[in-house]
């Protein structure tokens, strides 16, 4: 039976169509509220390029008519274009085959093995929470050097692994790279998940984000932003997995006999954030989580940033300095002998922020507050009363506090900072009448790449012995921008 192309309602009223033979149409009159309509809202997620159908998601708008938006907040992001493990950030494992930090990536297999029982593990020290209703997301940029190839197995993403070779997870929610092809897996604690091998093939050598989206009820797998496979969590379980919180980790194992060929992994950079949850965070407080707090930076020099030796004295008393550093730290501990009244502006403690490099963090010092400590040493205060003017320098491309201001340098900013004075005969061990220098920087301070931070001190009234000795610690209250 044809249809007949002219639709009528029962009042006649005849509908119509455009220039493409679309049927015009519009929701029911809004100003008679029995004949008000609506439609659904939803947003596409993904257009549905790898699964064949598009993901949807409604929003939500709470009681008092808005609608619920939020923010991503970065837990943690680094780039690998350094060439030594940051091990204030990263734990390293392995048997015979190894990483290696480069300029170009963290390689897999850096020395192109196929032998058999073998691997290699990084892991992130710190670990990341799901908060409920937000999501964990978990993104890493990789690149093979072949196709998949037998017993090599590579996997990437959030789990606990068991220590010892072959670092197999035991938690987690990550992706697989074997000969099976890709897949999501998620691993409450030993008990695995996983997807059908993903309709994904790659370019040898081709950088991909591959992403983890982790909600209490599923785990979602993406690569380049596109949507491949999720898991829903069982019913017996609250989470995909068993931890409350895991941290960033990657392997690279041989097992089950020798590779089929030589395969190796490159990992770029990995990033983890929080989505969905409005978390007040400076910009300050942010960057000391993600590239670590007192300690080192990626691609610089590891440890503590303090100068402060366990169970040593601090450097041996000397005259101060006004052109080289009686301490090289971020604050530290020191000691220095008394000195005459004189105009000598002495370098205590001197640190210079990594300076600008390709395969280095490129971090602003942002000094939020100071502290100094004194105590008076080696004799009793004799004819002549002590007293200390401090200062901080700051901003100076060169360690001296003489370094000129001109077009590719620049001299020290200076900020005084108090005064501290023992009386004639102040004891051995006596604390200056004034106590510790506190300064909180309602306005911080910020030191660029490359440029020096130092504490100095200048002697307004002493005199010059080898015996008397000022012995302090010096405190910076910092974080990085």
């Amino acid at each position: 039976m044809a249809l007949d192309a002219n639709i009528r309602g029962q009042s006649g009223i005849q509908a119509d169509v455009d220039a493409s033979g679309r049927q015009l149409v519009r929701l029911p009159d809004a100003t008679t509220p029995a004949n008000v309509g609506g439609v659904r809202l939803f947003s596409e997620n993904d257009a549905g390029e790898s699964r064949g159908y598009p993901y949807l998601v409604s929003p939500e708008t709470d009681e008092d008519f808005r609608l619920r938006v939020a923010q991503d907040t970065p837990l943690d992001i680094e780039t690998f274009n350094y060439t030594a493990q940051n091990s204030g950030k990263h734990n390293y494992a392995n048997t015979t085959l190894a990483a290696t930090w480069g300029t170009g990536g963290l390689l897999f297999n850096s020395g192109s093995i196929t032998t058999t029982t073998t691997g290699a593990r990084v892991r992130s020290y710190a670990s990341f929470a799901i908060m409920d209703p937000g999501t964990l997301n978990l993104a890493a940029t990789v690149a093979f050097s072949a196709q998949p190839v037998a017993n090599s197995i590579i996997e990437y993403g959030l789990f606990l692994d068991g220590g010892a070779n072959p670092f197999a997870p035991t938690d987690g929610a990550y992706f697989r790279h074997s000969s099976a092809g890709i897949v999501g897996v998620i691993n409450h604690n030993g008990t695995e998940l996983t997807t059908p091998a993903l309709d994904f093939s790659y370019v040898v050598n081709r950088f991909y984000a591959f992403m983890v989206i982790i909600h209490e009820r599923k785990a979602e797998f993406w690569i380049d932003n596109v949507l491949y496979a999720t898991i829903d969590t069982p019913v017996g379980q609250g989470q995909p997995y068993a931890s409350e919180s895991l941290p960033f980790a990657m392997r690279h194992a041989i097992v089950g006999g020798a590779a089929g060929n030589v395969l190796q992994a490159t990992l770029k950079e990995y990033s983890v954030s929080i989505g969905g949850l409005q978390i007040a965070d400076t910009l300050g407080e942010m960057n000391n989580r993600i590239v670590g707090a007192y300690q080192g930076l990626s691609g610089g020099t590891m440890g503590t940033l303090a100068s402060y030796a366990n169970s040593a004295d601090p450097t041996a008393s000397a005259a101060i300095s006004n052109t080289a550093a009686l301490v090289t730290g971020l604050g530290g501990q020191f000691r220095f002998n008394a000195g005459a009244t004189a105009v000598t502006d002495g370098i205590i403690v001197s640190y210079q922020v990594p300076a600008l490099a390709v395969s280095a963090r490129n971090r602003r010092l942002k000094v939020n507050g100071i502290r100094i400590s004194c105590i008076n040493t080696g004799a009793a205060v004799a004819t002549t009363a002590t007293a200390i003017q401090w200062s901080l320098a700051f901003g100076h491309t060169a360690v001296s506090l003489a370094t000129a201001e001109a077009a590719t340098t620049k001299a020290p900013r200076r900020i005084p900072v108090g005064i501290m004075t023992w009386p004639v005969a102040a004891a051995i061990g006596a604390a200056p009448t004034g106590g510790d220098i506190v300064v909180n920087f309602d306005s911080p301070i910020y030191i660029n790449p490359g440029e020096f931070f130092a504490f100095v001190a200048k002697f307004i009234v002493g005199t010059a012995t080898a015996s008397q000795v000022i012995w302090g610690t010096a405190t910076v209250i910092y974080s990085w921008e």
